[in-house]
This record gives C-alpha cells, structure tokens and sequence, in this order.
C-alpha cells in the first residue's frame, strides 16, 4: 500500500483487490476476513489466511449462495445477501449484484467472516459500498465446462 492507502503500483490485480479487501475489514470493527469469489466457487481475492482457507471459504459461500438464488428461481429480483449467525461468529454474503448479459460472464461473491461483537448493520453497509465501488471489476469470466460435448 501506497501513503495515500492505495495499493502500490506493479502489483497484481489479485493483491490489489486483496488490499482492497484489507481496506475493508479496517472499516469494521470484530471482522477477521474476507473473500471474494466467483460465482463457481474458485477464489478470486483474500485477506491474510492460509490458502486451504480461503479454497474451502470460497466453495462455502458459492454455495450458499447458490442455495439462496435456487430458492428463489421463478421470483424477480436476486439474492441480496446470505448470513450466517453462529455461535463461534458470523459469516456475511453479498454478491457483486450485476445483471449479465454475456452469458460467459459469472458474479462474484463476497464473503465476511467476522466476531460475534462485528455489527451487522455495519458490515453490510460497508460490503455494499465496496461492491458499488469496484462493480465492473468484479465480474468474471466464466470457465468452459471441460465435459460439454461429449456423448453427443
């Protein structure tokens, strides 16, 4: 990070959403990390924390917000947000929310896992604001099913 609280320039775009994402937890108080993912469940960006982690974070919230999207399939409108209230702590969920209109691009997911003492109110707000602020950043290009085609 530059003096400015920007990330340093000849990094990857990973570190800097990475930073970026340090950024945000600094903004709440009781949260420890964060995540974003892309909608299939591979990591795209993460605070500090052991690789294996940050796989199983990711696939955790891909699919648990999948499940949210899945409930509601035939109604307007999408999934918000997913949380998890715990007696260990709390996970957040939001997707980045953008409507596509190229079918080969998929959502991210952003996660926040925080204390029991972290305010809800505080963390969503934030995420919310993170996600309005990188929003075209935030879309990924979807990965070619390796099985398509076959047995045709």
């Amino acid at each position: 990070m530059q003096s400015d609280g920007s990330p340093a320039t000849g990094t990857s775009a990973r570190e800097k959403l990475s930073g970026l994402l340090t950024g945000l937890l600094d903004k709440v108080p009781g949260t420890t990390r964060a995540l974003l993912a892309a909608g299939d469940g591979l990591k795209v960006a993460w605070t500090e924390q052991p690789v294996d982690d940050a796989d199983n974070l990711a696939a955790v919230i891909s699919g648990l917000y999948s499940l949210g999207r899945q409930q509601f399939k035939d109604t307007p409108g999408g999934v918000r947000q997913v949380v998890v209230e715990h007696d260990g702590g709390q996970l957040f969920v939001m997707t980045t929310g953008a409507e596509f209109t190229d079918t080969r691009a998929v959502n991210t997911v952003l996660a926040v896992v925080a204390t029991l003492e972290a305010d809800p109110g505080q963390a969503g707000y934030e995420m919310e604001t993170f996600i309005r602020g990188l929003d075209e950043h935030l879309v990924v290009q979807a990965r070619p099913n390796a099985f398509s085609g076959l047995g045709q």
